[in-house]
Order: structure tokens, then sequence, then C-alpha cells
């Protein structure tokens, strides 16, 4: 379509041997020292949450999972100045104007200028390069495990995909009815040996070992129910026992009621609920407390490209809903 994306190692050979993608042209070829300091920090507070959980310490295992996922936000975030603001006065002002690096200018006073420069050369120690490759391989290793687990291994007729996230997914399972609903794929399987062969290398392989069931690049049952609806990522309702579980970002859920009824309204009436959350803020030293009127069931998918028939489809450069055919 005219348009150049970027790829990992990884994920552009997946999508090369396994999905016959086809390249027109290279555009550029980017090569990155490697930079492992992130190994230690990763393992370390990965041992130190397991083992808050297995000990029952609660705050502990939410501080060090806090930690790891505000890491990933902060290391990404480019916070480096390429530009230079200089204090000048009326002459200097003048002179720099007729430089290549002049950018811009704001007169603070009589013969007071803050002239604002592009450098010739710049800088960056944030690396940023591994927030990219940690969400492509994600991508990678989630596609690894649909395609070439469980295409090959299960009936995908009997399984259906309702949401999915950076590192998660949630699939609905036509099983045994006549048994519990904790029965994972046990009758999906379509090829009983190669899912003996091979699930060792996605799923634990020692019951009720937490160091098993939460190692790196690992998968693990994250809860199991018998009923679920999702209007989006990080956007559903699911029926775990005898309870319910609704998951909404960024609603604040002890002040603010959600229901299965509000997401099936929005789903058939198209309903959009509201809902307000309080939070502290301080001004001029003032401290008060702000109400946040906010649109929490919408319906609204960001994520992808949401066909009639409720098909999910990547964004592309250059490609709309129409040029998808099914």
């Amino acid at each position: 379509m005219g348009g150049y994306m970027t790829f990992s190692s990884y994920y552009l050979w997946f999508l090369i041997d396994d999905c016959h993608f086809i390249i027109d042209d290279v555009k550029q070829i980017i090569l990155f020292t490697k930079y492992d300091k992130f190994n230690t920090f990763v393992k370390e507070f990965t041992n130190q949450r397991i083992d808050a959980k297995i000990n029952g310490n609660k705050g502990l295992e939410q501080f060090c999972k806090i930690i790891m996922n505000s890491s990933y936000g902060g290391d990404g975030m480019n916070t480096e100045k390429y530009t230079k603001i200089k204090i000048m006065n009326e002459k200097q002002a003048l002179q720099a104007h007729q430089s290549n690096m002049f950018m811009n200018d704001q007169k603070l006073s009589d013969n007071v200028n803050a002239v604002q420069m592009n450098p010739e050369k710049c800088s960056c120690k944030t690396p940023s390069q591994i927030v990219y490759f940690v969400l492509d391989n994600a991508k990678y290793w989630y596609l690894n495990f649909v395609y070439n687990f469980m295409y090959k291994c299960f009936d995908m007729n009997k399984i259906h995909f309702i949401e999915g996230d950076t590192d998660s997914a949630y699939w609905a399972v036509s099983g045994n009815a006549n048994e519990s609903y904790k029965q994972q794929f046990k009758y999906a399987i379509k090829d009983q040996q190669f899912y003996n062969e091979n699930a060792k290398y996605f799923f634990p392989t020692i019951e009720g070992d937490l160091l098993d069931e939460k190692k790196i690049l690992g998968l693990a049952i994250e809860r199991e129910g018998t009923e679920m609806i999702a209007l989006a990522p990080k956007n559903y309702y699911i029926m775990v026992g005898d309870k319910t579980k609704i998951k909404l970002k960024g609603i604040n859920q002890s002040t603010n009621k959600i229901t299965k009824e509000q997401i099936v309204e929005n789903i058939i009436e198209g309903t959009v609920t509201k809902c307000i959350n309080m939070r502290l803020g301080q001004k001029s030293y003032q401290m008060s407390k702000l109400a946040i009127e906010k649109n929490d069931i919408t319906g609204c998918h960001t994520k992808a490209i949401v066909l009639s028939n409720q098909s999910c489809c990547p964004f592309i450069f250059g490609l709309k809903a129409k040029d998808y055919s099914f």
C-alpha cells in the first residue's frame, strides 16, 4: 500500500516463515548494541514477587508488580532534551537568527530574550529500543503459541477468541457439559501426541509450583469461568464460579457500581454508562477533592478495526474496514 512498518527480528522472521509474509521493499535496517541491564532487574523482582505470593505478603507482591510495570513505561519514555534554550541580549538574539541552529525566540524584557536553538549533535541515554523490542517480541511469543501450538494440536472449531491484551488472551472453549468448567483444553485436543510433546514449552509442568507457573515467558491459567462478555481489551465481565469479575481499566469500582446488565445494554441498545472518579488535587498549597466524570462503558474499540461480523483486524497503514473481506 506504499507504506512502511517497523519490525524486530523475531517477529519479522515469524511472519516470513510461518505466515508467508512478502516484503516488497526495505527502506532501512538499524543495528543496536546489545543492552541486557534489565535482565537482572526483571529476574530479581520476578523472584521477589513469587516469594511474596508464596508467603502471603500481598503488599510486597503488588509492589514488585507495580515496579516492573511502571519501569517498562518509564524506561520507554524518551525524556531527552534535543533543544537548548539560551538567555541572550538583543544583539546576541539577532546574531542567533542568522544561525542554522535557530528555532524560535521569545522576548522576556527590553534587552532579554529566550532563544531556542537546535544543536547539530545530541545524545540519547534512554534505551528506548528495549521497550520497542519487548512489545514486538511479545507479539512474536503470542502468535507463536497460537499458530505453532494451538492451531496444530487443538480443534479450533471448539475454541473462540474473546479478547486479548499484550500478554493475555481469553478463550471460550467447547468442552463436556457434564463435567466441571475447570477442564481447560481437555476436550478440544485433536493431536494428543503433539500436545504431550510440546505443552511443556508453554504451560507449567509441576502442578501447584508457583515458581514454575510464573516462569518468564511461561503461560498459566489466570482464571476460569462459565460466562464471559468483553467489549474491548481490559473491559470485560466474567463469571468465576459463583462470583463475578468485572475489569474496567481507569474506573474506580469501589465508588462506581458496574454490572453485567450495563454491559449487555451497551451491546444491545448502545447505552453509554458514565461514572465519577474522585481524587485529591493540590493547587496554590490548597488541597481539593476533585470529581472527574468519565464514559466507562461505551463499546468503542480503539485497538483494532472491527468488521460487521465482529472480526478484529489489525491497523495497517492505508487500510480501512472496507478493504478487508470475509
